[in-house]
This record gives structure tokens, sequence and C-alpha cells, in this order.
């Protein structure tokens, strides 16, 4: 196999077998995050507003072992949002201006 990437228009979130969330940060790392709780872990975390409900919300910290071994074996398959792929874009530009 192949490690793949993929924009999806959302229809295929609520299949995913995990959404990765980024831990807590001071300030958010957008404004308009939503807080939850790591189902693996229980730590706190934060995710954007129009992900799917459904997924596992999963830290980075707790899913790194497992996408590194997927990753190693040709099986990871990656999934964000058009919504997110605008968003990380802009963030991304901003940071490269400062």
């Amino acid at each position: 196999m192949t490690n793949s990437f993929e924009i999806d228009d959302g229809e295929n979130g609520d299949a995913a077998d995990v959404l990765v969330c980024r831990r807590m940060t001071q300030p958010l790392l957008m404004p308009d995050n939503e807080i939850g709780l790591c189902s693996r872990c229980g730590e706190a975390i934060q995710f954007r507003p129009h992900v799917s409900p459904l997924p596992s919300k999963v830290c980075e910290v707790c899913i790194m072992p497992e996408i590194e071994q997927l990753g190693a074996r040709g099986e990871l398959h990656s999934i964000i949002t058009p919504e997110t792929a605008v968003e990380l874009g802009r963030y991304l530009r901003r940071k490269r201006e400062h």
C-alpha cells in the first residue's frame, strides 16, 4: 500500500476512525476552536467547530505512535475537509510572513 492524503467534502467524516486533535494551548490555535477531552487519555483538546461529531477525538500525543506505525507500513490514509485545507493555508501563509 501507499500512504494517501485526501481533501473530502465532509461526507466521509462520519466514517473516520479518529479525529486527530491538538492538545490545549493558550491562546487557542484558532479563537473559535471547540474544546473537549481526548478519548484515550482524557487530556483537554481543541478542534474546529465544523468537524464531524462522530469519530473519536484523540490528541496528537496519543495517536502519534499509531500514525508512525501506519506510515511505516504505507497504510496511513489522512483526510481533511475543504474548510480545514483553507484554514491551514491561511495559517501557514501568516506564519511564513512573520
